[in-house]
C-alpha cells in the first residue's frame, strides 16, 4: 500500500490576498499597492515605449492585436506579447486575402480559413504583398512566437522579444502603414521606408 503523505515536504506556492481585500471592501490598500507598483515600474515602461517606432496604420483586426501586443510588452508582458504577435500575423494574412486576392476564390477561401496553417498563407500571398520583405518578417516572428508557446525556450530574452514585436510592426506598416506626405496628407507606407525604419530598429 502506497503512503502519500509527504514528510516535511517544502512546496513554493504563489499567494495573492488582493482579489480578498477587495471583496472585503479594503479597496485603499489595494489602491496603494497598485499606485506604489506603477509607479516603481513607470521609467522602464517608458523606456520600453522608447523602443517601438512611430505607427500610423489603417484600422483592422490586425491592427487591435498589435496595440495590445504592443501594451503587453510596454508593461513588461513578454510572453503575452509574443502570443499577440503571432494573432496578430494570422490577422494580417487574413486582411490582405480579403483585401487583395480578387482573382482566385478558392485561394482566398483557403486564406481565411483560420485552420489553415499560417507559413503557407504567407507563402501563398507573397504576390499580394505591397513589400517584398513583408515575407521574411512575418515568417521570422512566428519563428519566436514557436520557441516561446512551445516551451523551447523557458527564459525570456527581453531583446528577441523586442525583435518579434520590430519585426511585426515593420509587416504591419509595410502592408497597411501611412506615413506624412505633406500638408496633412497621408500615403502608403514605401519600400525606402521600410528599409529606413528597419536600420533605425537594427533589423538586417
Amino acid at each position: 500500500m502506497t503512503d502519500n503523505k509527504t514528510k516535511n515536504e517544502e512546496v513554493i506556492a504563489f499567494l495573492d490576498t488582493l482579489p480578498n481585500l477587495v471583496r472585503t471592501g479594503e479597496t485603499k490598500i489595494v489602491e496603494n499597492f497598485l499606485r506604489s507598483k506603477f509607479e516603481e515600474s513607470l521609467p522602464s515602461k517608458i523606456a520600453r515605449y522608447g523602443n517601438l517606432p512611430y505607427l500610423i496604420t489603417q484600422l483592422g483586426l490586425f491592427s487591435e492585436y498589435l496595440l495590445e501586443a504592443r501594451n503587453l510588452y510596454v508593461e513588461e508582458y513578454y510572453r503575452g506579447a509574443v502570443a499577440l504577435c503571432g494573432m496578430t500575423v494570422e490577422a494580417l494574412c487574413t486582411a490582405i486575402a480579403i483585401d487583395r486576392v480578387n482573382d482566385d476564390e478558392s485561394l482566398k477561401n483557403r486564406l481565411i480559413d483560420p485552420s489553415e496553417d499560417c507559413r503557407k498563407k504567407i507563402e501563398y500571398l507573397k504576390k499580394y504583398f505591397r513589400i517584398a520583405k513583408s515575407a521574411s518578417l512575418l515568417h521570422r516572428v512566428l519563428d519566436i512566437r514557436r520557441d516561446y508557446l512551445h516551451l523551447h525556450r523557458t527564459t525570456v530574452l527581453a531583446e528577441e522579444v523586442l525583435e518579434c514585436i520590430n519585426r511585426l510592426h515593420l509587416a504591419v506598416i509595410a502592408e497597411y502603414g501611412l506615413i506624412p506626405a505633406g500638408q496633412g496628407k497621408a500615403q502608403a507606407a514605401t519600400e525606402e521606408y521600410i528599409n529606413q525604419l528597419a536600420r533605425e530598429m537594427k533589423l538586417t
